[in-house]
């Protein structure tokens, strides 16, 4: 009976200790099973945030990319177009009006030696009609008689179209004398180019101001011509000038 209860009491002993729990390697097994799935949750929401940002990177950058761009206003460029003469193709920058594509020289015998020509500018004076058109040399004018006198004496002049700063005008005067019952009558024709922003050309002369228009023609893209005839004599001219209206 002594031994038996010495045996009993013996398993109490660290000489031998109690049998291992087998309750606590489950309770392992089931720790390490939740913190991998909680490792796994954790890795898959990070994966899904880093797609959403990558999606919605793009889809930002879609949208940026698809904003219109500020553009910066360019220069409205003068039409360009082309004209079919009798003697001539060719393509000319039309500029604002006053303009004039009206073919001149169609009377004139020696109108091949000129065109493409364009009037300026007609008129009259007591003994004839006159008329003036640019032609085909750059800057060049040249007066047209229809009639049968030649009071200017069929004048040309060609002008400069390099501009220097301050320039204003440049022209050329013919005088012409024509009878009448009582004296002769001193007229002037003044005939020239202006810059392409003048549309009135104003000429002063004993006082009085004459007013023609200045006149853009396929010829030229880099000035205006313009003519006109003033009772007044060369040396009365004391303003030639453009302007703007």
């Amino acid at each position: 009976m002594t031994d038996d209860l010495r045996a009993r009491l013996a398993l109490l002993t660290d000489d031998r200790p109690e049998p291992p729990d087998p309750a606590v390697p489950i309770h392992s097994r089931i720790r390490r099973r939740q913190v991998r799935r909680r490792a796994t949750v954790a890795v898959v929401c990070a994966a899904a945030a880093t797609a959403a940002v990558v999606v919605g990177s793009s889809v930002v950058g879609s949208i940026r990319s698809a904003e219109p761009g500020i553009a910066t206003p360019a220069p409205t460029p003068a039409p360009t177009r082309a004209l079919k003469t009798a003697h001539a193709d060719f393509t000319y920058t039309q500029l604002p009006e006053p303009w004039s594509d009206e073919p001149a020289f169609t009377k004139q015998p020696d109108s091949l030696k000129y065109a493409p020509a364009f009037y300026v500018s007609r008129g009259s004076i007591p003994n004839e009609s006159w008329a003036v058109a640019s032609y085909i040399s750059p800057g060049c004018l040249i007066v047209t008689d229809e009639g049968p006198a030649k009071s200017f004496g069929g004048a040309k002049a060609c002008f400069s179209q390099n501009w220097q700063p301050g320039r204003r005008s440049q022209y050329k005067t013919v005088a012409a004398v024509v009878p009448n019952l009582s004296s002769p009558m001193h007229l002037t024709m003044v005939m020239g180019v202006v810059p392409t922003d003048a549309r009135k050309v104003r000429v002063t002369a004993r006082g009085t101001t004459y007013v023609a228009d200045a006149v853009g023609t396929p010829n030229s893209s880099r000035v205006r011509f313009f003519a006109l005839v003033i009772n007044a004599a060369e040396s009365d001219i004391t303003a030639v000038a453009p302007s703007p209206r």
